[in-house]
Formats: C-alpha cells, structure tokens, sequence
C-alpha cells in the first residue's frame, strides 16, 4: 500500500478523520464545514490513491455528533465513491459502521437514509 496515513484534526466545524492504508476510514466529530469541497479533496485523493491497493478489509467509521445538508451531501458522495470503487475490486470487504447515540434518533435516522440511497448494508452501533 503506497499512501501514508492522513489525519486531519477536528476543528468546531470539521470532524477528526483519520485514513489508514490498514484499512480504516474513521470520521468522528461535527460535520458543518464552511468549505466542503477544501474539506473533502484531501479526503477524496488519499481514498483515490488507497483503492489502487486496498487493504483485504476497508472498515468505514462513521460517529457524528452533527452534519449539516452540505456536509450531508458531501459524505454521501463520498461513501457512493468508496462503494462504487470496492464494487470493482470485488475480492476485498468492506464494512461501513455508523454510531449513534440513544438521544440521537436524527443521526440513526440520517444513517438508515445513507444506507438505503446507496443500497449498502452499514451496522448500527448505538453508544450508550
């Protein structure tokens, strides 16, 4: 695997992320950027780069507090990316975990919508 691991530290707006060529694509933190493209193309090119040689299991993390319509948008067209690339590279697995808190039904709910659009099964994992 040729890319290095890329963390991008939170900010009040942006999440923690944290890219792995182990096979971890971890997003935690509040998603309301105030530039989603600058956000996302960092993002974009190590997932571009990490699927020409994927690890045997890709875990996508997913634990958001918030996530705005913008940045809605935006992890969606990314999850589809990473869904249309491992589509090619069919002898790899991949998982997608979406977190949730009790309190947080919008979250749950926004997940199970992710879910359904891209046809793609994630686990919910509530934390207590």
């Amino acid at each position: 695997m040729s890319e290095n691991q890329k963390i991008i530290l939170p900010t009040k707006n942006t999440p923690e992320v944290i890219l792995d060529p182990k096979g971890i694509v971890k997003i935690t933190g509040r998603l309301i950027p105030e530039n989603a493209e600058d956000f996302f193309i960092p993002i974009e090119k190590w997932i571009n780069e990490y699927f020409k040689n994927p690890a045997e299991i890709t875990c996508v993390e997913i634990s958001l507090e918030y996530i705005n319509s913008v940045g809605s948008k935006y992890l969606l067209d990314l999850i589809r990316k990473i869904t249309h690339i491992h589509l090619k590279k069919n002898s790899k697995k991949f998982i997608i975990n979406w977190y949730y808190t009790d309190e947080d039904e919008d979250m749950l709910e926004k997940g199970t919508i992710f879910s359904s659009k891209l046809d793609v099964p994630f686990n919910f994992i509530r934390i207590i």
